[in-house]
């Protein structure tokens, strides 16, 4: 593989030669006038230090910058591509194709059959550089070698052992491929994490940071290669550990990963991402399984009848009866995952079978595939018994040698003939479903807005996620409508640490006194405002003479102001007011809100190591609704609108 290099293609492209490039693909008169105006004449002056030198004209070079110059660039693209596979030049064969060039705008590969070909190479791009101005970098190209290779330079270009190209390192070891690409990587994202953590951050937005600095640095690598499970569990190791300060983890991963109606923060794991892209790959294949960069897969899939056959099959990754490359096997893996198969006599396979095995691995006969031979069932007779040779002869007339039968049908197991022994067989085969039209393949393989969130939930409901929480507070508590609970903040224009402090509560990870002494032996766990109790959650904030002042108060301002009725329990602060006559919508509104703020203000109180007051918290409510005044957000709109109406601005 020869991976070239030009000196700054897209500043030496002639323009003489991008406007025949245009007349050649039939662009008409006006648009190459269009392009001509744009280019001819134009001038240009280099800035100095003292000053700028005199102007001169541009005869050459494509403007960067230019929302058109990529669609101009990609012509000439065009016109290298068609010189080369129209010259002599020998490239690798495979799958029935010969594979000479692959470009993506200026970087060029050539596949070269042997070393013989890389100075015909040479003199092929030379004579296309006298004619657009491109002009061959041979100390920037590189030779990668299919085989291996004793030679250290041919033809004075370097044979490099591992090669990058567009932004991924290609070596020839899956383990070195995987470490080069994957490691760095995990290094930058440790080094912008821990910048981060200098900074006093919410839950929710280390999460946020957990996408933007980390996930999104390893998703392209993660598109295109394997991914071992030393990497992925590095990653969403560092992912966890930096949503949790590299402290303890207070809640498990699976619940964070849910989404904010169930109680989670939409937490991204890289395990589940990378599953996700490797459906996404099967989607893309499907689409056009001929393209380039397809058509060796789809070679290797069709000796055990296609990829769109293979994912209906009840295989095991490990036991195809093809050698498949880790990505492939991974891509498997990821669809077995999702794709449950449910038995059926009818509708299970002979073919890729995990429970049809020759010589442990899976079997597949392209003669008998494609004489509709398929299920397990057509090896049955009608009274439920396995064909001999010659009655399997007699009703499907096809030539078959003693050795193919011979391993079909022995690699029957026993439980399986029991299984079968009485089943009607029918008459004629069912129809092939094909795996678009499953019930996984119409959700994986549309085109939904929000695809990969619906795959990634199919590999979510695989993940046992229980909530120690809501079976506490339930018992205490009794039913409730969670998803009311969990959405309660998220109805108003909130900083994250005001949320923070509810989620923490209800997910029974708050740090009081009392859960810190658990972790830490050296913390008091009297209460920061009494110094007289046991600083538990329900003291802190409800029993403890501090808070219990302010709640007194804050009831007392919402009976006068808001609702003469108001009552207020441990559950309403625990979790506001779920349940209540719709006929009051807007005073809940207002006394949810206060109930959000007086909790944070007692946590705010507690980490200020000064006993919470009414006047204080009364001035920084108004502080709170004065600073959401100006905002056109519908909510804060909306927040202050009620608090005017109810005279607590």
């Amino acid at each position: 593989m020869l991976f070239l290099d030009f000196f700054k293609a897209f500043d030496t492209v002639e323009h003489n030669f991008l406007y025949r490039s245009l007349q050649k693909f039939g662009f008409g008169d006006y648009f190459c006038k269009v392009i001509k105006t744009l280019y001819n004449n134009a001038t240009c002056s280099i800035k100095l230090k003292h000053g700028s030198s005199p102007r001169f004209d541009i005869k050459r070079g494509i403007r960067q910058g230019c929302p058109i110059s990529p669609y101009l660039f990609l012509l000439v693209a065009q016109l290298l591509c068609d010189h080369i596979k129209s010259s002599p030049l020998r490239g690798i064969s495979i799958a029935g194709r010969s594979i000479v060039v692959s470009q993506l705008a200026d970087d060029t590969t050539l596949f070269l059959k042997d070393s013989s070909q890389i100075p015909l190479a040479i003199n092929i791009i030379k004579s296309f550089s006298k004619a657009s101005g491109l002009s061959l970098n041979l100390k920037k190209c590189e030779l990668l070698p299919i085989k291996s290779c004793d030679s250290d330079s041919l033809f004075n270009i370097p044979v490099k052992t591992s090669v990058t190209y567009l932004g991924i390192i290609i070596s020839k070891t899956e383990n070195d491929r995987g470490n080069a690409n994957f490691f760095p990587i995990i290094d930058k994202m440790k080094k912008r994490f821990n910048l981060w953590l200098l900074r006093d951050l919410s839950i929710k937005g280390r999460i946020l940071l957990s996408k933007a600095e980390g996930l999104s640095r390893v998703i392209y690598a993660a598109q295109s290669l394997y991914v071992s499970n030393i990497v992925s569990k590095t990653v969403d190791k560092l992912l966890c550990d930096f949503v949790w300060k590299n402290r303890t983890h207070h809640i498990r991963k699976s619940v964070l990963m849910n989404d904010y109606t169930s109680g989670g923060l939409n937490f991204l794991d890289f395990s589940t991402l990378n599953m996700t892209f490797k459906i996404n790959w099967i989607r893309k294949f499907l689409k056009n399984p001929n393209s380039l960069w397809n058509f060796i897969p789809n070679y290797i899939f069709s000796q055990v009848g296609g990829l769109d056959f293979l994912l209906l099959c009840t295989y095991k990754p490990d036991k195809v009866p093809i050698k498949l490359s880790s990505f492939h096997k991974q891509m498997l893996l990821a669809w077995s995952m999702i794709y449950k198969h449910n038995f059926s006599p009818h509708r299970f396979y002979i073919w890729n079978n995990r429970y049809i095995l020759y010589k442990n691995k899976t079997i597949f006969i392209q003669q008998w595939f494609d004489n509709n031979i398929r299920l397990v069932s057509q090896l049955f007779n009608q009274q439920g018994q396995l064909y001999t040779y010659t009655e399997f002869l007699q009703f499907y007339q096809i030539p078959v040698s003693m050795k193919d039968f011979s391993v079909v049908f022995d690699a029957v197991s026993l439980n399986l003939t029991y299984l079968y022994k009485g089943t009607p067989t029918p008459s004629a085969p069912q129809p092939q479903l094909h795996v678009t039209d499953t019930a996984v393949g119409k959700l994986c393989f549309s085109a939904l807005r929000n695809q990969n969130k619906a795959i990634r939930r199919l590999f979510q409901q695989e993940l046992k996620t229980e909530y120690p929480a809501i079976t506490f507070w339930t018992s205490l508590h009794g039913q409730m409508c969670w998803e009311k609970v969990w959405l309660l903040p998220n109805k108003y224009l909130l900083n994250n640490k005001v949320k923070e402090v509810s989620f923490k509560i209800i997910h029974r990870f708050y740090p009081t006194n009392q859960y810190m002494q658990r972790l830490k032996r050296d913390i008091d766990k009297n209460c920061s405002f009494c110094s007289q109790s046991e600083e538990t959650l329900v003291h802190i904030f409800w029993t403890c003479k501090y808070t219990e002042k302010i709640w007194d108060k804050m009831t007392n301002l919402i009976k006068t102001q808001i609702y003469p009725h108001f009552n207020l329990t441990w559950k309403n602060i625990l979790f506001g007011y779920i349940n209540y006559d719709k006929t009051f919508l807007s005073q809940f509104y207002l006394i949810n809100l206060l109930i959000l703020l007086t909790k944070y203000y007692i946590h705010k109180s507690k980490f200020s190591n000064k006993a919470p007051n009414f006047l204080d918290l009364q001035a920084q409510v108004r502080c709170y609704l004065h600073s959401i005044s100006p905002s056109t957000n519908k909510k804060a709109i909306k927040t202050y609108h009620l608090a005017q109406l109810y005279n607590l601005v």
